[in-house]
């Protein structure tokens, strides 16, 4: 899975297309909404859990964007990479939710273990993932988006309207404090630094980056290997029949 850059005004009334995350092998996304829907929301599922760590709000989250995307079908089938559309939704909604909840309790994350994993897979996904909960909403936000969108820390900060030496700063608290967590000792990282302000994304050979990808990845196959996408696909229905009868 490889990540995706792009930035936008802060205060923009919709998200612009950018560089896609996630994307098909022809760098686009299927025209039908349903296959569309299909093939991208375990991914988008399993970085929206990176995200913010809750599995409720990473699928509600994950619905409104989709929502938002059926609802616009016609122009955003135009876009080269619609995934990377309903992701940007996806990253908004979970930065407001989480901002409105930086107090609230930590929900369990209640995942199902992928049928091919390993067991040192799992056991290494699930230290990552208790140790991502611990650190600050914002820390984790900025450290995703870096280490699997690579982002730039202005494109961060232009996502989450915070200022580009926030963003960094963020990125690098979240870094220390993660990589302690998970006993990364500095002279073991072969990334100690953060990279200068306009650097997209984590240097090949980082650990750390390395450890998020790989947990990522584990939370994909779970999520694929649920078979849920004909729940979720009713229920997005629902609530688009939903919102047609409140206008």
């Amino acid at each position: 899975m490889s990540g995706a850059t792009g930035s936008v005004r802060a205060g923009a009334q919709e998200p612009a297309p950018e560089g896609g995350d996630e994307a098909a092998e022809d760098g686009r996304a299927p025209v039908d909404f349903d296959a569309f829907f299909t093939a991208h929301r375990p991914a988008l599922l399993a970085r929206a859990v990176m995200l913010c760590g809750n599995r409720q709000d990473a699928e509600d989250a994950v619905q409104d964007a989709f929502l938002a995307a059926l609802e616009n079908w016609d122009r955003i089938s135009g876009y080269e990479q619609p995934n990377a559309w309903v992701s940007l939704v996806m990253r908004r909604k979970l930065w407001r939710a989480l901002r409105l909840r930086l107090k609230a309790k930590r929900a369990a994350l209640d995942v199902a273990l992928p049928r091919q994993a390993l067991p040192d897979e799992t056991a290494q996904a699930r230290r990552v993932l208790t140790a991502m909960a611990a650190l600050p909403p914002r820390q984790r936000m900025v450290l995703v988006m870096y280490s699997l969108y690579a982002m730039t820390h202005q494109e961060i900060a232009d996502d989450l309207n915070i200022a580009a030496s926030t963003a960094r700063g963020n990125l690098r608290k979240g870094r220390d404090n993660l990589r302690r967590m998970l006993g990364l000792a500095p002279d073991t990282d072969p990334l100690g630094e953060v990279p200068l302000v306009g650097t997209g994304g984590p240097a090949p050979g980082d650990r750390l980056a390395a450890a998020l990808s790989a947990t990522e990845s584990w939370l994909c196959s779970a999520f694929e290997d649920e078979q849920a996408p004909r729940q979720a696909r009713a229920d997005l229905a629902g609530r688009q029949r939903e919102g047609t009868g409140r206008k």
